[in-house]
């Protein structure tokens, strides 16, 4: 039996913040280990946030080209090498894996190339060997691509976002099922790069939003030219036929098929929770999702889950704050660890992108909070007029009484970046009047927030 102070399921974003809280908290002398089969270097990295952006960028560079609004400027048609479209992006993967990889060999952990389990409440068993925490242990293996579902998937080759990635030349057609960021930005990029896409989703398009930005959402993706969307929909069966996938719909206006040489699954990920020894170890699940409390610690007081594994907010910046909670927790730090659950931000990458946090007009609502509201068109405001701007909406929501901000969305320019202006008032418990109390330098789409915090005050209170 190995043993150790703390000890770390997974390689990932949230397992080696983990790891890392763990050592600056016990010190140099401290034996932390981390357990991760295979390549590191975590989703993000590798698979998700970083590949994909870079792919986005040029598919955004060859709409723009083709596309934009600017009177006197012409359009053309930009050649595409997506070989070396694709060599980009496993050139940017490979530097952000070197920054990654040199973080983690100056981490202060041992990191254990083995697939690991909880064998008791105490013990991780890995490739035969076993392993005992002296303190605590953090549970963050990730998650894993879930499958939609649909009569006869089984026997039809499905991609997931993995395979994308990995494609050598673009798609004859295809249909991306899931609405969420990760189908929306593999959509936009696969239509963006020449391939006839179906973007197909079983509920409307961000239907969790309110009705205005979801039909905002929708004007853009009905505007991309090599881009058919289909939502809201039931699907009844799916299946390969004559070289094609043939995917069997109730919709709406009644029956229809969707055909395409391939389907891509992007309907989400799933908690990796099988074959891990939870029960073993005495940690509860339910549908998907570890039980935990707000500073991360399960049933097993000793134990602590981050990241992925959480079955919810599957965000990198969610996974550093679960994981230093949970690596502080493993360590016995005392004190108050509680990630902060509030602010809820998210960002998809779509062209504009979609921004939002806090809470929704509908969500305040159904609540019984009272709130005032302020919206604006993005392309009826100034700076946005100059870059002829066609779709955008930014809305923002307060507390009727104290005008405290409790939530912004905004679909438009650089709304990824903007939204860290309403984060920080948020944080920080600011209001509508505190907004007009900084400096909006102008003209920039930012100062679209001043006039919607002028907005929010005057209703404040009445």
């Amino acid at each position: 039996m190995k043993t150790y102070d703390v000890l770390v399921i997974g390689g990932g974003t949230a397992g080696t913040a983990a790891a890392s809280a763990a050592v600056a908290a016990l010190g140099e002398d401290a034996r932390v280990g981390l357990f991760n089969k295979g390549e590191l270097g975590g989703l993000c990295i590798l698979r998700g946030c970083m590949p994909t952006k870079t792919m986005l960028h040029a598919g955004h560079l060859v709409h723009e080209a083709a596309a934009h609004h600017t009177p006197g400027i012409g359009h053309g048609e930009l050649s595409i090498d997506f070989s070396a479209v694709m060599a980009n992006k496993d050139a940017k993967v490979a530097r952000f894996k070197r920054a990654k990889l040199g973080g983690i060999a100056n981490g202060g952990y041992e990191v254990i190339d083995a697939f690991a389990r909880f064998a008791g409440p105490d013990t991780i068993e890995a490739e035969g060997e076993l392993y005992q925490f002296t303190r605590g242990a953090v549970f963050s293996p990730g998650s894993e691509v879930a499958t939609p579902p649909i009569p006869g998937i089984e026997n039809v080759t499905v991609w997931d976002s993995d395979d994308v990635m990995n494609i050598k030349e673009v798609p004859e057609s295809a249909i991306v099922m899931g609405g969420g960021a990760i189908g929306l930005e593999l959509g936009l990029f696969l239509a963006r790069m020449g391939c006839k896409t179906i973007q197909a989703n079983r509920s409307r398009i961000f239907s969790k939003l309110d009705a205005e930005l979801a039909d905002e959402m929708e004007a853009v993706l009905r505007s991309e030219p090599n881009m058919e969307l289909v939502a809201p929909f039931s699907a009844k069966e799916i299946e390969h036929k004559d070289g094609k996938v043939h995917l069997h719909l109730d919709t709406e206006d009644g029956p229809r098929t969707l055909v395409a040489k391939h389907f891509v699954a992007a309907t989400g990920r799933n908690a990796r929770l099988e074959n891990m020894g939870l029960e073993a170890a005495g940690v509860a699940f339910e549908r998907g999702r570890v039980q935990c409390d707000g500073s991360m610690r399960t049933t097993n007081p000793r134990v602590f889950v981050a990241g992925d594994a959480t079955g919810k907010d599957l965000l990198l910046h969610i996974a550093n704050w679960e994981g230093k909670a949970a690596g502080n927790g493993a360590a016995e730090v005392p004190g108050d660890h509680t990630v902060e659950t509030r602010l809820h931000m998210t960002a998809i990458f779509t062209d504009p992108p979609l921004a939002t946090i806090g809470i929704t007009e509908a969500e305040g609502l159904a609540a019984g909070i009272p709130l005032v509201t302020a919206s604006a068109k993005l392309a009826e405001t100034g700076r946005a007029i100059t870059m002829d701007v066609q779709h955008g909406l930014w809305k923002m929501v307060a507390h009727r009484e104290t005008g405290e901000l409790l939530g912004c969305q905004i679909l438009g320019p650089r709304a990824d970046d903007i939204i860290h202006i309403i984060s920080t008032a948020m944080f920080y418990r600011g209001t509508a009047a505190d907004l007009l109390k900084m400096p909006w330098y102008h003209p920039t789409i930012s100062e679209v927030g001043l006039s919607l915090a002028r907005q929010l005050a005057a209703q404040v209170g009445k």
